[in-house]
């Protein structure tokens, strides 16, 4: 894989309480408050806890000349709270790049608030094709009233290799993830010498995770891509950080898990499978998801194409309907 030329702090995990109060009025419940987590003195961790739907962790990294945003937010309001976070970490004036770990809504939403900022947006080829087309919302799926004016912006970079972005005393790399995983247009950020790896959705901590635009065996391919970097402290896409390799190898058994369970049958008992998963994983938030995991590994399995109608409705009739959110 070629190299892209753009332009050791031990990681110290202090929870630093920011408060949402100047975009949710006084009386409005605020779920997933966030909590901005140093890892070094550059690195930040923004997390959503408990890490549900649309409810994803992202990030920054600063240097002397840029600061790196990893992902961006659901909402418009988030998105925004989170940009004044990154850019307050920043000096005055330091322009933002921001990286997308793939095209999903709640990690790509205020994509459009960074390029209106003045940023730079870097995904994948195929995610900023699809990025540029939203916002996706999925009102046949989910309800929500608090998304805000989120646009996608005019253009994004298309990160094709392994960049090493020079933030300025302080390079990023950021690397295409090489297989077709949770979706077909993932990418991490990696700070080798903090060992700090920003995964996006590879990783699910605590939550379950979704394969419904993904590959399972190209996922589990992608976490033995993963195990090659040196990391200390994974920042998932969801959940809480892991510094012991714990949801790494949660993810890793689940994942193997799916396809053993509907590998030697042509019709499952999804229902019956469904159940056995909430039981191996009880303590795992979105339940529901495993509805469509099992679905995607049998068509998987059996190199046929997912029938999404059906998968979705499995999933909604676990849930009585569409899916509230509260973001």
């Amino acid at each position: 894989m070629g190299v892209k030329l753009f332009g050791s702090d031990e990681p110290h995990h202090v929870l630093c309480r920011i408060t949402l109060a100047d975009t949710f009025s006084e009386d409005a419940a605020m779920p997933a408050e966030p909590v901005a987590t140093p890892l070094s003195t550059a690195a930040t961790a923004w997390l959503q806890l408990p890490g549900g739907w649309f409810l994803n962790n992202a990030g920054w990294i600063t240097g002397n000349d840029r600061t790196l945003l990893i992902d961006t937010c659901a909402t418009e309001a988030r998105s925004r709270h989170l940009l004044e976070a990154a850019q307050a970490a920043g000096s005055t004036g330091t322009p933002i790049t921001a990286a997308l770990t793939h095209a999903h809504g709640d990690h790509a939403h205020g994509a459009g608030l960074v390029a209106a900022a003045g940023g730079s947006v870097l995904a994948s080829a195929t995610a900023a094709a699809e990025i540029v087309t939203g916002p996706h919302t999925y009102p046949e799926v989910f309800t929500c009233s608090t998304w805000g004016n989120i646009p996608p912006p005019d253009h994004i970079e298309s990160v094709t290799e392994v960049t090493h972005l020079n933030l300025g005393g302080r390079t990023a790399e950021i690397h295409p993830v090489p297989t077709h995983a949770h979706t077909n247009g993932d990418l991490v950020v990696f700070l080798p010498r903090e060992k700090v790896l920003f995964t996006g959705d590879l990783l699910f901590s605590g939550v379950t995770p979704l394969a419904l635009q993904g590959s399972i065996t190209g996922w589990l391919a992608a976490l033995d891509w993963l195990a090659t970097f040196e990391v200390a402290t994974f920042v998932p896409g969801h959940g809480p950080l892991d510094t012991t390799g714990g949801a790494f190898a949660a993810v890793r058994g689940y994942l193997q898990w799916l396809l053993e369970a509907v590998n030697d049958t042509d019709q499952p008992d999804f229902p019956a499978l469904e159940e056995r998963a909430r039981a191996v994983w009880p303590d795992w938030h979105d339940a529901e998801r495993h509805a469509v995991n099992l679905r995607v590994a049998h068509a998987e399995a059996r190199q046929q194409p997912l029938d999404l109608t059906a998968t979705l409705g499995a999933m909604l009739r676990t849930t009585g309907g569409p899916i509230p959110l509260e973001v």
